[in-house]
């Protein structure tokens, strides 16, 4: 316990050593990804990364996942077959939006977009073959792109487990509809939010694939 401590502190080091709720987004982007430590404390089918203290899994379905904290919910999903073909786009910078850079770094894709609707702030960041969203107040906006950017970065794969999960379902996961290569002004949560009027708290997670279309 003592050891995985000491490597926390190191690896936010960097971005401990600004103020996060006044610090430039890019900044803290760069800090976080130029962290050399691989550190992990969730362990799934084919991917470990690590996830900050003071947040929680609530949900996992396939390669969707539901992170909450007291103050927001965020949604994760890792792309396998992105990462298995090693797709890439590349990421036209948003001038409509709060928020739109190109957070490619080392070989691993990225970008992250923020829009602004009705009063909150969408969150879209997406590194290293997986992409996060969530809705935010203004005054969590840093604190959750560093949260989000930690898990993304920190993000390792196993390529003889996936190698072994495409070609025993290679079919179903050619079926995956949900791109992570694209932003929108508004998001599949959200709609969801709308219509059921769940998003806020955690009394009741949407269904991941419902959202995503999937059935």
């Amino acid at each position: 316990m003592k050891k995985i401590l000491i490597l926390l502190i190191i690896l936010l080091l960097p971005v401990g050593c600004i103020n996060i709720h006044e610090a430039n987004v890019a900044d803290i982007i760069v800090n976080v990804q130029k962290s050399p430590l691989k550190l992990a404390n969730q362990i799934r089918s084919g991917y470990k990364y690590y996830l900050p203290l003071d947040l929680s899994v609530n949900r996992v379905v396939g390669f969707n996942e539901v992170i909450t904290s007291k103050d927001y919910t965020y949604f994760l999903y890792v792309d396998m077959v992105s990462y298995y073909n090693e797709i890439e786009h590349d990421y036209e910078i948003n001038d409509k939006a709060y928020i739109s850079l190109n957070i490619t770094h080392n070989g691993l894709p990225g970008y992250l977009e923020v829009n602004i609707i009705n009063d909150k702030y969408l969150i879209e960041i997406m590194y290293n073959y997986a992409k996060i969203e969530l809705i935010v107040d203004e005054k969590y906006l840093n604190e959750a792109i560093t949260n989000a950017i930690i898990i993304l970065a920190t993000i390792e794969y196993n390529d003889e487990i996936i190698a072994n999960m495409m070609g025993d379902d290679i079919l179903a996961f050619s079926e995956e509809n949900f791109n992570i290569f694209e932003t929108r002004s508004e998001s599949n949560f959200l709609e969801y939010d709308e219509e059921h009027g769940v998003y806020e708290g955690v009394d009741r997670l949407p269904d991941l694939d419902e959202v995503r279309g999937e059935r």
